[in-house]
């Protein structure tokens, strides 16, 4: 991941020293359990936890060998000496690499699962404070009804939440490791030996496995994450309309000193709801790869390494951005309440069409008759209150006060439950 986007906490997860002293992770706990059924001897393991392999040596090794899981194997056995040749015991490559991808997606999971938790917060936090705060409401972006930002914050909450609740679903089923040897066949390592050394690292093990753990699993993580880069989009992308000057009804904040435009000193620009929405772009495509990752020949290949040695860490990284650029958009917010006034007055006249067309409907008024009329009228650029007038002139009725009917006064407690 280039700099800009870099997370450094996920970036010591995915860090090649990290990833190796995972793997000599899974190798002390499969020891660890040979020994314990008496097929060691004691104290390999110990020695496995006790040596240091540092990247640098695999980088070597892996110019002669060309494949870093037998380079990193290589310089363990050295390493521990006498009794190594336990190490990797029965074993093939895609068990030691696959079960320590399981872990540390595992682990990035919960990094994301904490910021996107953070989010969640923030949402519920703003639409708590906007609850009462009236807005006009538009589709295909045009003036629709009249609703309130509460609303608009507690429905962003919601899609968040079902992304948040996606994450937990693809990191329980990723929590699969796989010790079953060459094509998963078990013909060295027993059900009982897989199962007792992944229990030490919390995963579970394929129970009718190839040579790697299934792809699919992948897949759902990449997906998730990117279902939930779209959601981000899809927050930044109304946060940049409501940027717009004819709008002006929300801002992002602009801090002392920055510059909106090289050349025009005015432009005040929605610069990081725009690179949420670029990197979106990236995670989508992410999404195609990670299915195209599933569809491997028989038992396995590698078309699908040298891809997910890119698309996994960088995934994690670009979405652990983009919550922390969202956190932050939300929470120093600038929110132009006389523009949202000036906008519900402006639309007025336009919003309250359908309450009007009810009122009709509900007075014995042909529906279609009573659309057409209402449409007739509003097509005219009439106010409200002409509007009005001209409906009660056909019509012969007199209308209530149909204005600001928006069901959004319900005390605070009532609001807050609705985020259970």
């Amino acid at each position: 991941m280039i700099e800009r986007y870099l997370n450094p906490e996920i970036n010591s997860i995915w860090d090649d020293q990290n990833r190796f002293d995972t793997w000599k992770l899974v190798q002390e706990k499969y020891v660890e359990t040979l020994e314990e059924i008496n097929i060691a001897e004691k104290g390999i393991a110990k020695k496995i936890n006790q040596s240091v392999v540092q990247k640098d040596e695999v980088y070597k090794q892996e110019e002669i060998t060309n494949h870093d899981l037998a380079s990193f194997v290589d310089i363990l056995q050295k390493k521990v000496g006498e009794g190594s040749n336990w190490i990797h015991y029965g074993l093939t490559s895609s068990d030691i690499v696959d079960t320590a991808n399981s872990v540390l997606i595992m682990q990035s999971l919960d990094y994301v699962k904490d910021l996107v938790s953070e989010l969640l917060s923030t949402l519920q936090e703003k639409a708590v404070q906007e609850k009462d705060t009236s807005i006009i409401g538009r589709t295909h972006g045009v003036y629709a009804e009249e609703t309130f930002l509460g609303n608009i914050f507690g429905n962003w909450h919601l899609e968040v939440a079902r992304g948040l609740n996606r994450l937990e679903n693809s990191k329980n089923n990723i929590s699969f490791g796989k010790l079953s040897g060459p094509v998963g066949n078990h013909s060295v390592v027993t059900w009982e030996m897989e199962k007792l050394t992944l229990e030490k690292l919390n995963l579970k093990p394929e129970q009718f496995a190839n040579q790697i753990v299934s792809r699919d699993r992948y897949a759902e993580v990449v997906s998730s994450l990117g279902i939930l880069a779209s959601t981000y989009e899809r927050i930044a992308t109304n946060i940049r309309s409501y940027q717009r000057s004819e709008i002006s009804e929300m801002f992002e904040s602009f801090k002392d000193g920055q510059k909106g435009s090289s050349a025009m000193p005015h432009k005040k620009n929605p610069i990081g709801s725009e690179r949420i929405t670029g990197l979106a772009r990236i995670m989508r495509s992410y999404v195609s790869t990670s299915l195209e990752n599933m569809v491997l020949w028989n038992e396995r290949d590698i078309s699908n390494s040298s891809v997910e040695r890119i698309m996994i860490p960088d995934a994690f990284h670009l979405i652990s951005f983009m919550s922390i650029e969202l956190n932050s958009i939300l929470k120093n917010l600038v929110i132009n309440y006389e523009q949202i006034n000036k906008n519900l007055e402006d639309a007025k006249n336009k919003s309250v069409s359908q309450k009007y067309l009810s009122y009709l409907v509900n007075n014995g008024i042909d529906r279609d008759a009573a659309y057409r009329k209402i449409q007739e009228e509003i097509f005219k650029n009439l106010s409200a209150e002409e509007l009005k007038k001209e409906l009660e002139k056909e019509f012969k009725l007199e209308f209530p006060d149909l204005e600001n009917q928006v069901n959004k006064n319900i005390d605070e407690k009532t609001f807050k439950d609705k985020f259970q």
